[in-house]
């Protein structure tokens, strides 16, 4: 019983000591962990769900690895319920505009519509539909 009780104040304790540093905690003399802040920052409550709707084996994976080198949770890979979307398009589900902004940014998705279906208890921020533009998204382009 005293084991148990010592492990849940454990749990319960340990989000209280996890915090962001400040510009002015950051150490100056080191770079790597100046950008390794300001990228987690930028993108670490994001979590997307990715779904295949151009029909092209493997990019829904590829796109997932790029968003979790990019900082972002990918809670879901799969098809979408069909496979002839021309344009990638991006749902956001949460009342936070600046996501769109971030996901837009990380896609290169400037002129894409971010269409706008919130719904609060949506397990996941945004939804990326791939789409057969897909060769336009940064894991994918090749110029």
């Amino acid at each position: 019983m005293v084991i148990g009780i010592f492990a849940y104040s454990a749990l319960v304790d340990r989000p209280a000591r996890i915090r962001e540093f400040t510009e002015a905690e950051v150490p100056k003399n080191v770079p790597e962990l100046r950008m390794s802040t300001e990228k987690a920052a930028d993108s670490v409550h994001i979590v997307a769900r990715v779904l295949n709707g151009c029909g092209v084996s493997g990019v829904a994976y590829k796109l997932r690895e790029y968003l979790l080198k990019e900082g972002l949770d990918v809670s879901e890979t799969t098809n979408a319920d069909h496979f002839n979307y021309e344009k990638t398009i991006v749902y956001l589900h949460k009342n936070d505009f600046k996501m769109a902004r971030i996901i837009s940014g990380k896609l290169n998705l400037p002129n894409n519509p971010i269409l706008d279906d919130r719904t609060p208890d949506y397990p996941c921020d945004v939804t990326i539909l791939i789409g057969k533009d897909y060769q336009n998204l940064p894991p994918f382009d090749e110029k």
